[in-house]
């Protein structure tokens, strides 16, 4: 992991690194609007509509799953888009839910960044851009794929079900009736792409938030480690020199014990979020895996969903490795900090408080789904191997 840093003569602040994010949890109903509460008319108007976009959406899959029950040809790729949109809304909800306790992890996020000292706010940057390209690679491709949706159901027809009998339009997505009388089709038709741009900007926004704050902690511990390597002491015996090493010492050990509050409180709001998050994608992974293995043509149908579930999966342990790495570093960084000359009048003092944060930080922040499984790397390539020798044994 480099420390480097991009240019030292350009600084932020935490709104501009965050301004994108905010905006996005703002237009989502995560966050209330910009001077406004969660009451306001304007916040109401906006949550009703994202709670109809959500709602609407779980009606057009689920009617549609249960007219295919009810006709006995439930098909394998409708059961995993089915598994994406309940872990969608299941987070969704939960968001919405716990939206006040967001609040408050964005307010210690910002308060967080007045600890920063001159130069260290591009370190949080650089993890901000991790959040940044990820919400927008995941926006820009729901978007293009909702638009080939759109553009093939409008000019394909489908072959009449009866002899001598007209075509039939496609919709550019699930429904639960087969409508093909004008005006109905048209309404429907526009209903459910203007629906379905919205979802894909909800669909970003509730992927995005728990990276931006588990991103914005390892930017945070990035730099709380960079001050501590660049510690440097003193063997002068004078009382300024040693009062400025002290409160250096002290203002680091204090940002750290912030920064820990701040990660458990992440910790707790995420573990329901991380359940959803991971055993959803696995179970789908297992089914679009069996599908594969029962029937060679179905390789090119199934294999965007299988690698769709395998990076939602790997994105949550990669982020919470991520920040189980930072925050085991600053033991390190400590220990360094240790070694350097100190004055003989505050040596005892300052070795004691690196020596306390050393101690903290032996133990790293560890995001699990659900209290149940730790998230890491580690865990990723175990479930993943268990799932491949499950696919390999199904083979033989």
């Amino acid at each position: 992991m480099s420390t480097e840093m991009e240019d030292p003569h350009e600084s932020y602040t935490f709104l501009s690194i965050s301004s994108s994010h905010l905006i996005f949890m703002q237009l989502s109903s995560f966050l209330p609007l910009k001077n406004k509460r969660f009451t306001h008319p304007l916040s109401l108007l906006l949550q009703l509509w994202g709670h109809f976009v959500v709602f609407a959406s779980n009606v057009f899959w689920t009617g549609y799953g249960i007219h295919m029950v009810m006709h006995g040809e439930v098909e394998v790729d409708f059961i995993c888009e089915e598994i994406v949109v309940l872990d969608f809304t299941a987070r969704y909800i939960l968001l919405i839910v716990n939206r006040e306790q967001l609040c408050c992890l964005v307010k210690s996020c910002g308060r967080l960044c007045s600890y920063l000292e001159a130069g260290e706010d591009i370190f949080v940057r650089q993890f901000e851009r991790k959040v940044y390209y990820f919400r927008n690679f995941v926006i820009i491709n729901s978007l293009l794929v909702s638009t080939v949706f759109d553009v093939t159901a409008y000019f394909t027809r489908l072959p009449a079900l009866e002899a001598n009998g007209t075509e039939r339009r496609m919709l550019p997505a699930r429904f639960f009736m087969d409508v093909q009388e004008q005006p109905a089709y048209v309404v429907t038709f526009v209903m459910q792409v203007i629906l379905d741009y919205y979802l894909d900007f909800l669909i970003a926004s509730t992927g995005a938030a728990p990276f931006y704050l588990i991103m914005m902690a390892c930017g945070y511990l990035r730099s709380l480690r960079n001050r501590l390597l660049n510690f440097k002491g003193g063997d002068y015996d004078t009382s300024e020199q040693g009062e400025a090493a002290l409160d250096t010492v002290i203002g680091c050990a204090h940002f750290h014990q912030q920064m820990m509050i701040f990660c458990k409180n992440i910790e707790r709001m995420t573990q329901t979020l991380f359940l959803f998050a991971c055993f959803c994608p696995i179970y789908n992974v297992s089914i679009t895996g069996i599908a594969i293995l029962n029937s060679d043509e179905d390789i090119l149908k199934f294999t965007p969903l299988l690698v769709y579930n395998f990076i939602q999966f790997f994105i949550c342990q990669w982020a919470s490795e991520y920040l189980a790495e930072e925050s085991e570093a600053i033991a390190e960084a400590a220990y360094f900090a240790s070694l350097q000359p100190q004055v003989p009048s505050h040596r005892e003092r300052i070795n004691r408080i690196l020596y306390f944060m050393m101690m903290r930080a032996q133990k790293p922040v560890q995001l699990t789904a659900g209290g149940l499984v730790n998230l890491s790397i580690q865990t990723f390539g175990a479930m993943t191997k268990s799932a491949f020798s499950f696919f390999m044994v199904l083979r033989d």
